[in-house]
């Protein structure tokens, strides 16, 4: 199982445990995000995080998953 595929994986697992209990699907996402971004900073450094999320900023809507080209 590829990391892309773990994350997905688990993104599912988790709203569907935000459906059963009521949480709003784009909030908790958000949050999710948010969440995410933090630890990303936490472990590879606050430009790090910057430089991947304007990445998948700018390549939203695209399916391929383009893991190789990440800064």
């Amino acid at each position: 199982m590829t990391p892309s595929e773990f994350a997905r994986a688990e993104l599912t697992r988790i709203m569907d445990a935000a459906k059963v209990e009521n949480v709003d699907g784009p909030a908790a996402i958000r949050s999710l995000l948010d969440a995410t971004a933090a630890a990303l900073a936490d472990v590879s450094g606050v430009e790090d995080a910057q430089n991947e999320l304007t990445f998948i900023a700018q390549n939203m809507g695209d399916d391929e998953d383009h893991v190789f080209m990440r800064p």
